[in-house]
């Protein structure tokens, strides 16, 4: 016999491995299919990763529950879950933690796939001890929705990442962190007299567009994903073939067992390109909200799409904010955070202050609110005009409150609601109060109990009444504080009266001990009629209040 040539072996050896590759593919990835037997093949299996990070951090957010399709996931140290040996395919997608927000959608599951979620911390509203925790909230929401931004400017049909579920967690976190602010008013104003200073942010319009987009893009994934019409896409397609396919059902049939994929590219391209897309609309109302840290000098001023200034204002000053005694400033190593609002452009400005530094700022007119920390009411300064020079604003943040020693200090909340009637109208009065009491003294002939009972909160209205436009409802928030002092001692009741009610605060056993009761008598004061009062939404507020210091 004779011997084989080098180019005989070479060409047997690649016909033997050309079957193995033959073989292996018609069985598939995850070892289904049959071998000529008719039995139906599996669909391809595929590799998903879910990573879930912290909103407002950014950083990997541990020990998160992650429920894809049946399977449940854990977050390891690193935020990230993983599942492999999937059936590609459509399923649904639930995140949830004690302390955040529960985030649900629907995705397509190919090999690959990588989804982040930015999960959003559950908020309550600002109070004037949390309003600068809540601004920087709001601050590093919009970076964080800045960056998302440019991910799905940047992204291309081959990408495995989804940038468009990114920017939808981040509008989501935005969303909410605005929304934490949105019925703020300082405490140091009225209730009718501090409107105006944030409560812009519910007429605000570049956020209505962004949470409309934000809202249309989730529609259109689940319609898309569940194999539902989907004529937006369709009318689209006509004018620009996507892989040579010019309507949805083209596509599915052009990639039979591979249509999860291509349906997530196609997605991400109509979201950048189609002029009427969800996240198109979210952009016209990103470019109405700019921010910077100015941590150096050459830092610009930009919007969420990183426009700069001279795009829409004709020019740039110089504003410095100089805080007086700074150095009291509880600030949690964060910066001030200044809000500009530009009333004739309706733009937003949020600016990240160094104290006694000059920031650039457009030459316009804006109402400022400046973050002054957690033991310092916030400084709000409105019509503010700023010029082509540097100019500086000096502000002397008032203290929230000066605990003196031996003051006891007992807080609590309250929520509930209470439907009224009078006559023809009718009305429901829902309300969520913070209480904190501020007592002084010893109780004594000499030195009787005196104090404060500070009260934050909202409320809302919703009347009932013939005539209506007469007699809107309203959300209004609650800010004020009502002197008590001991009637007798030693102190069985205090009694004290404001402008926002009258409160019977009676304690339990003297000396005071861990628990006081306060009994209150609340009405609800219309901020847009002087004169109409609805109250009291609940006959005697009974609430104890705890002991805290």
């Amino acid at each position: 016999m004779q011997p084989k040539s080098r180019s005989q072996r070479l060409l047997r050896s690649v016909g033997f491995f050309f079957v193995v590759a033959l073989l292996l593919l018609l069985v598939g990835c995850g070892g289904g299919g049959g071998s000529g037997s008719g039995t139906p093949q599996q669909p391809p299996r595929s590799a998903v990763t879910i990573v879930v990070q912290d909103a407002f951090t950014r950083a990997g957010l541990a020990n998160a529950s992650v429920r894809l399709g049946q399977q449940n996931l854990t977050t390891n140290t690193n935020g990230i879950a993983t599942v492999s040996n999937l059936p590609a395919g459509v399923y649904d997608l639930q995140i949830s933690k004690s302390g955040y927000t529960t985030f649900a959608t629907r995705i397509a599951c190919f090999n690959g796939a990588r989804y982040t979620v930015r999960f959003t911390p559950t908020l309550t509203p600002a109070t004037d001890e949390t309003f600068h925790q809540r601004s920087v909230q709001v601050f590093a929401a919009a970076e964080g929705l800045q960056e998302a931004i440019a991910k799905v400017q940047a992204a291309n049909e081959n990408t495995t990442e989804d940038p468009v579920l990114l920017f939808v967690s981040a509008s989501e976190a935005f969303f909410a962190a605005v929304d934490s602010v949105r019925n703020y008013a300082p405490r140091s104003f009225s209730v009718t007299s501090s409107r105006g200073r944030l409560d812009f942010l519910s007429t605000f319009f570049a956020l209505t567009k962004v949470e409309r987009g934000k809202q249309e893009i989730q529609d259109l994934r689940r319609r898309l994903l569940n194999g539902e019409p989907v004529p937006e896409i369709d009318a689209w397609l006509s004018q620009h073939p996507f892989q040579g396919a010019r309507s949805v059902k083209e596509l599915r049939e052009m990639y039979p067992g591979a249509e999860g994929l291509m349906l997530h590219r196609l997605f991400i391209v109509y979201q950048q390109q189609a002029p009427d897309s969800g996240f198109n609309t979210a952009m016209d109302g990103a470019k109405d909200i700019w921010l910077s840290q100015f941590d150096q000098a050459s830092d610009l001023l930009k919007n969420l799409l990183s426009w700069t200034i001279d795009k829409v204002w004709s020019g740039a000053g110089k504003l410095v904010v100089k805080t007086a005694e700074f150095a009291s400033l509880v600030l949690e190593n964060t910066k001030q955070i200044a809000w500009l609002y530009d009333k004739a452009k309706q733009q937003l400005i949020l600016v990240k202050v160094t104290n006694d530094h000059s920031v650039t700022v457009p030459q316009t007119t804006v109402d400022i609110v400046v973050s002054n920390g957690s033991a310092h009411k916030p400084s709000v300064v409105t019509d503010y005009a700023i010029g082509a020079s540097t100019q500086t604003l000096t502000l002397r943040p008032e203290p929230i409150s000066i605990i003196l020693p031996g003051t006891k200090v007992y807080k609590g909340t309250f929520s509930g609601s209470q439907p009224s009637a009078d006559g023809g109208a009718s009305w429901k009065v829902t309300t969520n109060l913070s209480f904190t009491l501020e007592l002084r003294g010893e109780g004594t002939n000499t030195s009787p109990y005196t104090g404060t009972l500070r009260i934050t909160g909202t409320h809302s209205v919703e009347v009932y009444h013939p005539k209506a436009t007469d007699y809107p409802g309203f959300t209004a928030s609650v800010n004020g504080a009502i002197s008590v002092a001991s009637l007798q001692n030693p102190p069985e009741a205090f009694y004290g009266e404001g402008d926002i009610g009258a409160a019977i605060v009676r304690v339990s056993g003297y000396p005071l001990g861990n628990t006081v009761t306060v009994t209150f008598s609340y009405y609800a004061k219309s901020p847009k009629a002087s004169d109409l009062v609805y109250g009291p939404i609940v006959g005697d507020i009974t609430l104890k209040l705890d002991y805290i210091k």
